[in-house]
């Protein structure tokens, strides 16, 4: 590992400050955000602002789990079965992406990086969709019944295989899939937030070890360290003026920030 200079870790904990306090103020997961700012800010490569951004949500969810859990916000069952039904996307799309960028050719790991790059922003455009959604109209009960599994469990594992070859799912992709699928309707954020950390813990570990012995290393855990550091007090006082906010307004807030990383990424890529 290179050695961090005195400004990288500035702008590591600025970067997290920021993070931090709009994923407290929006709510929105932090694949969404994170992995435009790695690219756009910290100046990693697609692959590695990935692998990166998943251990930084693995930092940024254990407490937010345990705090959930201590207040009995986590369903365990659901969380469980929805990870056990999610895990086989996650590994094949984790794998895909590291074995892949351990055995092709220099230009076929430029191409790939290219085609994660657009992975991710195929994913965020999704996620406004997702967000203006409205769930309430929909009828679930099919979906949720034995009989849906033939819908469900294909979901899941694609569920999975997004966020492994982008990060980006904890929220937007986790919170609908437990509304249509378990009608788990109370507990469903805490319970998002214990699947994402499980489903992190295993995508971010694979990004950090296959292809070590060969010298790639697809996670930056000082810049991903820090972030989290700076996360603590950003994610304070984002939650705080959350409070405050007029629900209209709130929204509005989010569809902005998910523009914005949009427009994060379309600068990486074309400008």
């Amino acid at each position: 590992m290179p050695d961090v200079i005195l400004s990288d870790i500035v702008l590591y904990l600025v970067s997290g400050v920021v993070l931090g306090f709009l994923i407290g103020l929006t709510g929105i997961g932090g694949g969404v955000l994170t992995v435009p700012f790695l690219l756009l800010v910290i100046k990693l490569e697609p692959i590695a602002a990935v692998g990166t951004a998943g251990l930084y949500g693995v930092l940024t969810k254990i407490w937010a789990a345990v705090r959930h859990y201590r207040q009995g916000t986590v369903n365990l069952d659901v969380g469980v079965r929805f990870f056990l039904a999610a895990v086989p996307g996650i590994l094949l799309g984790s794998l895909a992406v590291k074995w892949s960028r351990v055995s092709l050719s220099p230009g076929g790991v430029e191409t790939l990086q290219d085609i994660v790059s657009y992975m991710v922003m195929g994913s965020i455009c999704f996620a406004l969709v997702a967000l203006l959604f409205d769930y309430d109209r929909l009828d679930t009960r099919f979906l949720s019944s034995r009989r849906g599994a033939v819908v469900k469990y294909p979901c899941l594992f694609l569920v999975g295989g997004v966020m492994g070859m982008t990060s980006i799912g904890g929220g937007i992709l986790i919170i609908p899939s437990l509304l249509l699928f378990y009608r788990e309707t109370s507990r469903y954020v805490g319970t998002s937030i214990f699947v994402a950390l499980l489903l992190m813990m295993v995508m971010s570990s694979l990004y950090a070890f296959i292809g070590r012995g060969q010298g790639v290393t697809d996670v930056d855990l000082t810049a991903a360290a820090f972030m989290s550091a700076g996360s603590l007090g950003g994610v304070h006082y984002g939650a705080a003026l959350c409070k405050r906010m007029h629900p209209r307004r709130l929204q509005a807030v989010v569809v902005g920030v998910i523009v914005l990383a949009m427009a994060m990424m379309a600068a990486d890529r074309f400008w």
